[in-house]
């Protein structure tokens, strides 16, 4: 069946299916950026709408972190399947790169800088809740993004219960039903660098091989106290022992969205209560200083509407002239 996208949206090609639904590259015919466009299938569960929505909550409260920003969330025209538009990642995943002839040491840096992100998703309050090679989108220049955030759970310090799991890539106490916790995604990224060194086997040098086996040894201990206590240790022992330079992508990251914004879930529902008692007619000004998370919240509000099936229009400064006319 063919899709119809929101008129604001040209759909240009088929990105990957899973999860329930099917992601696509679109252009947007105001702005012309490129996103990457999820929709649901028709018959999209409750579970699997709440993925959508528990991805687009992680992704807001990341905002600024390296990971995709959330752009829109709505229902498709004449289906009403709902769909979310996040920034486009491009590159390929870890898994394809495992599964081509890319440089092992080129890899092994990936799994570093995923790594780095991981800690940003662990420090911002957040697990990921299902870190795997086929999750890590690696571009051109070496750069790791985690994506699928539809697995991802609130911190706690305890852990968490784990919403779901690659059993390829679960920590065995996953499996046999406890928490998810920081040493549970350590766990997931130790099988990652296992798995990288024996399919670069024959390009490892002798002296490296047990070095790197003995990181994924530790990182994939059955019992998570002998793990890494953090991604971040990972991170740190694989550059060490790899020689693998450490870039500071934070320098990269925006100075102002260095760390997530603190009560975003509160302050935004109080927000969509103000829109939804405003009379026809009638406006609400949000203001703060750069760097306070306005438009954050702005596009938590248009999404948050977007996903009751509320019609609504977004404008920016960026737009063309007739661009409101024509949403």
């Amino acid at each position: 069946m063919t899709l119809t996208f929101p008129a604001r949206y040209e759909a240009l090609r088929p990105l990957g299916t899973g999860g329930g639904g099917e992601v696509w590259e679109v252009k947007d015919r105001h702005t012309t950026e490129h996103y990457a466009l999820k929709v649901l299938a028709e018959d999209a569960t409750e579970h699997e709408m709440a993925a959508l929505v528990r991805e687009a909550v992680a992704l807001s409260g990341l905002e600024g972190l390296g990971v995709p920003r959330v752009i829109r969330f709505g229902r498709l025209p004449n289906t009403g399947r709902p769909f979310m538009v996040r920034e486009l990642v491009s590159g390929k995943s870890l898994d394809e790169l495992m599964k081509s002839n890319t440089p092992t040491r080129k890899i092994l840096a990936a799994l570093a800088n995923a790594a780095d992100q991981l800690t940003r998703v662990h420090r911002a309050g957040f697990f990921h809740g299902d870190v795997k090679p086929a999750n890590i989108i690696v571009n051109e220049r070496g750069d790791a993004t985690l994506v699928d955030l539809g697995l991802a759970a609130p911190w706690r310090d305890a852990g968490t219960t784990a919403p779901g799991l690659t059993p390829k890539y679960a920590a065995p106490e996953l499996l046999g039903g406890k928490s998810l916790t920081v040493r549970a995604e350590v766990y997931a990224l130790g099988v990652a660098l296992r798995e990288t060194v024996e399919r670069g086997e024959g390009s490892v040098s002798a002296a490296l091989l047990p070095a790197l086996l003995k990181i994924a040894q530790r990182a994939t201990a059955v019992e998570p106290e002998l793990r890494h206590p953090s991604a971040d240790e990972f991170a740190v022992a694989l550059r060490r022992v790899a020689g693998i330079e450490h870039k500071d992508e934070e320098e990269q990251l925006e100075p102002t969205a260095m760390w997530p914004i603190v009560g975003i879930d509160a302050t935004a529902g109080r927000l969509v209560q103000a829109v939804t008692q405003l009379e026809s007619g009638h406006t609400l000004n949000l203001r703060g200083r750069a760097g306070s998370g306005r438009s954050v919240l702005l596009r938590r509000l248009a999404w948050s509407l977007g996903v009751e099936g509320d019609q609504l229009v977004w404008v920016d400064e960026f737009m063309a002239d007739n661009a409101a006319a024509i949403e």
